[in-house]
């Protein structure tokens, strides 16, 4: 997953020039390889403090101006070192997927319905009580009711996507 920060010189900005560079995450030394490149009158043995922000990021969650941003380096580098390339492989990394807010979603396969259920009977009420809106969907989870509902890939993405920062706060959580 790439993650990708435009770091600026924030007394520069306070003077009304916005300078900066644009940063793919990670880098090897944050303050060699971002900070000493911004001209912000310091070095890095002193540390640079607030003297930097975030002007603007692409990344598929939010990054707020003032994020640490040797933080985001960690996660870039344990993302990478995951292979996390998307949020769904995110989510599908993580071991405590309720906190994100994502249902917990399976493929629509039978493996799902030998897996979730003991007897023919409960597959029927939690179908016949679900909201199966197609039977060639991608994805089925159990609602609160313990019934069957279906979700297309693109509202799984969607789904992923309302989430994304709960996803990156809860792969945080778990691997830094």
């Amino acid at each position: 997953m790439e993650i990708k920060v435009f770091v600026s010189n924030l007394a520069k900005y306070n003077d009304g020039e916005l300078t900066g560079q644009w940063t793919t995450l990670p880098v090897d030394d944050v303050n060699k390889d971002i900070l000493d490149k911004l001209d912000l009158g310091g070095d890095s043995k002193q540390g640079y403090h607030d003297e930097w922000f975030i002007s603007d990021y692409e990344a598929p969650f939010k990054i707020d101006e003032y994020a640490d941003l040797y933080q985001l380096n960690e996660l870039a580098n344990s993302l990478l070192e995951n292979n996390i390339d998307t949020l769904e492989d995110a989510y599908n990394f993580l071991d405590d997927k309720e906190r994100t807010g994502c249902e917990e979603v399976y493929p629509f396969d039978d493996d799902f319905f030998d897996m979730m259920f003991s007897s023919r009977e409960e597959v029927a009420r939690a179908v016949f009580f679900g909201n199966i809106k197609n039977w060639m969907d991608d994805y089925i989870l159990l609602n609160v009711y313990g019934n069957c509902e279906s979700m297309s890939e693109y509202e799984f993405q969607e789904m992923l996507e309302e989430n994304a920062d709960e996803i990156i706060s809860q792969f945080k959580e778990e691997n830094l």
